[in-house]
C-alpha cells in the first residue's frame, strides 16, 4: 500500500489480487489521519505493508555543509545546525538528510528535510491503529528516482495538479538534483492555445538551467533524455514543443503497467521503494 499526502488532499493505493484499488480525497482542514481513515474503512489491510510519500509542500528542505562530526551523529548535529532554517517550530521539526550523488570530489553538502512533528504524528498513530506496516516515509524528491532505472543521466520533468513543478536529475536510480519550480501550479489545466504564449519557452529555460548546473557544477555527463510526466490532455504537445529546443530526447515517461496509476504517478512509484525497504 501506498500513501501520498499532499497539502489539500490524501491518496491511497492498494494492491489487491484483481486490480489495484487507488483512491483519493479532498483533505481542506488537513486533518490527513482522518482522511485515511475514511479512505480505507471497507479495506481488509491489516498486517500490510504501507509506505508514505509526502508530496510537495508537506515538507521543506535546505542544503547545508556536512556537520564536523561523525555521520553517526548527524542527526543530531542537524538538529543544532539547521533547525533555524525552517519555519516550522524547531520542537515540532522531524529532521532527516541525504545527499545527492555528483562527481564532484568531496562532496561536502547535504539535503537536509523538515518535516511537521503535529502533521505526521497523527499520521503514524492511525497507521498504527489500522495494523498497517509501516516501512517507511519518503519525499517526492526522492521517490521520482523509481521512474528511471537507466545507467545514464536523465532529467524528468514531474507535476502533481496544484502543485510546483519538479525537476530531477537522475542516474542508475539516484537523485542527482532537484528543484521546484514556482508558477506551475496550474500545469495540468492550461490548453495549447496557452502554451503558445510562451509558457513552455519559460519553461525550457529552467530545463536547460538545470542540466547547465548538473553539468557545470556537479561534473555529471550530459543528460541522455528529458522524460515528461505531466496529467495535461495537450501533453505530447508539451513533449514537441520542448523537443524543439533541445537536441536531447524528450518524450512522455509512463512507467505504469496498470492504468489506474495515470492520474496517481507518485503512489506507483511508492510501491517500488516499498519493495526496496521489505527486502
Amino acid at each position: 500500500m501506498s500513501i501520498v499526502l499532499q497539502p489539500a488532499s490524501v491518496t491511497v493505493a492498494v494492491l489487491c489480487e484483481q486490480e489495484p484499488m487507488v483512491k483519493q480525497l479532498a483533505c481542506p482542514d488537513q486533518n490527513y489521519a482522518n482522511t485515511i481513515s475514511e479512505l480505507l474503512h471497507e479495506q481488509s489491510i491489516s498486517g500490510a505493508n504501507c509506505y508514505v510519500v509526502l508530496a510537495h509542500g508537506m515538507y521543506q528542505m535546505t542544503q547545508i555543509d556536512k556537520p564536523s562530526v561523525p555521520e553517526a551523529e548527524y542527526s543530531k548535529a542537524l538538529s543544532f545546525s539547521a533547525k533555524d532554517f525552517f519555519t516550522i517550530s524547531p520542537e515540532n521539526q522531524l529532521l532527516d538528510y541525504y545527499q545527492n550523488v555528483s562527481n564532484v570530489p568531496n562532496n561536502n553538502k547535504l539535503n537536509v528535510v523538515a518535516g511537521d512533528r503535529q502533521v505526521i504524528e497523527p499520521v503514524l498513530d492511525i497507521l498504527k491503529d489500522l495494523e498497517l506496516n509501516l516501512i517507511g516515509i519518503s519525499i517526492e524528491d526522492i521517490v521520482l528516482t523509481n521512474f528511471v532505472k537507466d545507467e545514464n543521466a536523465n532529467l524528468v520533468i514531474f507535476h502533481n495538479p496544484g502543485s510546483q513543478l519538479l525537476l530531477g536529475i537522475i542516474k542508475d536510480g539516484e537523485l542527482c538534483f532537484s528543484r521546484h519550480i514556482h508558477g506551475y501550479d496550474n500545469l495540468h489545466q492550461l490548453s495549447e492555445i496557452e502554451f503558445e504564449a510562451g509558457i513552455l519557452g519559460n519553461l525550457g529555460l529552467e530545463v536547460q538551467r538545470s542540466i547547465d548546473y548538473a553539468v557545470g557544477q556537479l561534473k555529471l555527463e550530459s543528460v541522455n533524455n528529458i522524460y515528461v510526466c505531466v496529467q495535461n490532455f495537450d501533453s505530447q504537445y508539451i513533449v514537441s514543443s520542448l523537443q524543439e529546443l533541445f537536441d536531447t530526447k524528450v518524450s512522455i515517461l509512463k512507467p505504469f503497467d496498470a492504468d489506474e496509476f495515470e492520474r496517481f504517478p507518485m503512489n506507483y512509484a511508492a510501491f517500488d521503494e516499498l519493495v526496496m525497504e521489505a527486502s
